[in-house]
């Protein structure tokens, strides 16, 4: 028996690639790479140590010299072996099989004209290994960075979204790049749609994987690929209803990739969504949202069709195409998802359960009209507890822990998103029996997706008054502490934003907060080139200025320093960093500290260089800031002269303490 700690092949392996690779005659090589398929497909070993001596570049050689003049049977079988080496999690192995120009000669190939159906589904089959390779990722397909949303910031750019955008397209090793070197690939593609069910598979599911940014969807849009793969699945949804949803396993598997195709072709994407949302099938004269809603009206669906129908009125409600009270949304695509998600029949499919909760934490973040329903459909939070609290009752036995870690962190930040608005939702959240302590306890863990998710737990529950005066305590201020000091940005960020709430003056954890030696690090982090750390440290500072004593108000000067203030006041172009500085000052200028504190800057220079802002092109929120401020300084100047804004002035501070949009990565 081979040792599986070795790396290297065995001596019968050995005897096999010398056979492979030595022998000219074409029947032995043929027979020696059927072995060789068989030995590698479904073994991890087998890939390592037949990678290690070199039998990916064996492999390439055979392929070009099989590929003119062409050998299908030999060929054939390259691409089974070559489709299962992609299929490695071996990052290194992938990178090598890429540099060595596989998917250049595999697309060259799928250009000649061959009489063999077999030859191109193969050939396809293992062009799609590459491009759903886990080494490659999708941002319409996986998870994407975590921001907390309000409704009226949804439709905001999201930074970290764009850099994953950016950074799959940069990627030298991305099969993406490579596919649109050649402007003729997507036509190349487009005319195999039509040789059997299984090209049409492996062709949209290579489309789903390129859809990466708005340039990628739109080259896929110019190809026409929108009506003909409408037609592929109005076609099937035909054949499997004729039939009585005795559904057949191509057939189905067809439609769920078509669905997946318009989720990922329109995500994010607020134009190419208006289209979908606007087409029509010319033979039924039916839009493509009453094909598809037609989907999750009939209950003998597969889930994964049920899935996708759901996630693709998901993105169109995201673009703003449906509003989230959309019967599509709230009635069809809500439910299901929920349904989906704690649906008994699907234990052994945990991976669903994780897609629809993160699918539903993508909608209902920032959709906070709809919050109401979901808690109340189908018992959804008492599912999510159990996930958190016991996730091994609904897995089994031999689950492997990181599907158990994958489960809880979306659980508990799907309840971060639910209790980020309505304050009888976060009250029935937070007085769940052990929730706190679990998500302590999940903090603690040395797994970094659950940290995070406590994480945003807490920061949901934080911008609530009440939850600052009743739930945090000194054990949630010690793990803000430690995480507000990590090495890890995502921590330290998302920390930054709870910290921003917890030290308001009526929250419990301030002194804690401040005799943790907050406020340095805060002043450190105003500089930081994380743009979203700078803004939740300035945000930090203006809460904290708010109704606090002189001496914070002096400790917060001290750290800003005057000096620095004022070349903040005439440099700063960031919108909402210059926002928080003014709030921030009026903070200060509190009547009762003014006498103080107003000499230190020399109230003639302030309101001069207050006047030099106003005339700068800035938008109507900092002008009114600033106005808000003139009005405070010349009333406070002018004690006969009574503030005419003073109310409005007040509402501010109390209405905008908690940031409609707080940015965490």
């Amino acid at each position: 028996m081979p040792s599986y700690d070795d790396d290297l092949p065995t001596p019968q392996e050995e005897l096999l690639l010398n056979q492979l690779i030595n022998n000219t005659d074409r029947q032995e090589q043929l027979q020696a790479l059927i072995q060789v398929k068989n030995l590698i497909i479904g073994s991890k070993r087998c890939k390592t140590a037949f990678y290690h001596v070199g039998i990916l570049d064996n492999l390439y050689d055979l392929l070009k010299q099989y590929s003119s003049p062409i050998d299908i049977d030999i060929l054939i079988q390259i691409f089974d072996c070559i489709s299962s080496f992609a299929k490695s999690n071996n990052k290194d192995l992938i990178h090598h099989l890429i540099e060595l120009g596989f998917i250049e000669q595999f697309l060259i190939l799928l250009t000649n004209k061959i009489d063999s159906k077999h030859f191109y589904e193969s050939c396809l089959r293992c062009l799609r290994s590459f491009f759903l390779s886990k080494t490659f990722s999708n941002s319409s397909i996986t998870s994407i960075p975590f921001i907390f949303l309000c409704d009226q910031n949804k439709s905001e750019e999201k930074p970290s979204e764009l850099q994953l955008e950016i950074t799959l397209s940069n990627n030298k090793f991305s099969p993406i790049n490579i596919l649109f070197e050649n402007s003729q690939t997507l036509d190349t593609l487009h005319n195999l749609l039509s040789i059997s069910k299984s090209t049409q598979i492996s062709i949209v599911e290579i489309l789903c994987c390129v859809c990466v940014d708005h340039e990628r969807q739109k080259q896929i849009v110019e190809k026409h690929f929108i009506q003909d793969i409408m037609h592929l699945l109005v076609e099937n949804i035909s054949i499997n209803d004729r039939i009585h949803h005795l559904v057949g396993l191509a057939n189905e598997h067809l439609i769920e990739v078509c669905l997946k195709f318009f989720c990922s072709i329109c995500y994010e994407n607020p134009t190419i969504a208006q289209q979908l949302y606007v087409t029509i099938y010319s033979e039924t004269n039916q839009t493509l949202c009453e094909i598809i809603s037609s989907l999750l009206n009939k209950i003998l669906r597969s889930v994964i069709i049920s899935y996708y129908a759901s996630k693709f009125f998901v993105n169109l409600c995201k673009t703003k195409v449906l509003a989230c009270d959309d019967p599509y949304v709230s009635h069809l695509s809500l439910t299901t998802l929920i349904h989906l998600c704690t649906k008994s029949n699907i234990n052994k499919c945990v991976y669903l359960y994780i897609e629809c909760l993160d699918t539903l934490i993508y909608l209902l973040n920032g959709n906070n009209t709809l919050h109401h329903t979901a808690i109340y459909t189908e018992q959804l939070l008492n599912k999510l507890f159990i996930y958190i609290f016991t996730p091994n009752k609904i897995l089994e036995n031999n689950s492997d822990e990181t599907i158990s870690i994958q489960l809880r962190s979306s659980a508990l930040t799907l309840l971060a998103v639910l209790s980020s608005h309505h304050e009888d939702i976060k009250k029935r959240i937070a007085e769940q029996e052990n929730l706190i302590s679990t998500a302590i306890e999940c903090y603690r863990s040395p797994h970094i997706s659950l940290q995070l998710a406590s994480l945003r737990l807490f920061h949901g529950l934080s911008r609530s008054v009440h939850q600052l005066r009743t739930t945090f305590n000194d054990t949630i201020c010690d793990i803000l502490l430690d995480a507000i000091k990590s090495n890890d940005l995502s921590l330290v960020k998302i920390a930054s934003s709870v910290i921003s709430n917890t030290v308001l003056e009526f929250s419990t954890c301030r002194a804690r907060l401040l005799s943790g030696g907050i406020l340095d690090i805060l002043f450190t982090f105003l500089t930081h080139t994380d743009h979203e750390l700078s803004i939740n440290s300035i945000w930090a500072l203006r809460n904290l200025s708010y109704l606090s004593t002189l001496k914070i108000k002096q400790d917060i000067l001290n750290g800003l320093t005057i000096d620095k203030i004022y070349s903040l006041l005439e440099q700063c172009t960031d919108k909402q960093f210059l926002i928080c500085l003014l709030s921030l000052l009026r903070n200060l200028f509190n009547e009762k500290d003014t006498e103080i504190l107003l000499p230190m800057f020399n109230s003639v220079k302030l309101l001069t260089t207050l006047e030099r802002i106003l005339d700068k092109n800035h938008p109507g929120e900092i002008r009114r800031e600033v106005n808000l401020l003139i009005d405070h300084l010349n009333s406070i100047n002018n004690p006969s002269q009574q503030r005419s804004s003073s109310d409005s002035i007040n509402s501010s501070c109390r209405t905008s303490l908690f940031p409609e949009c707080i940015l965490i990565n």
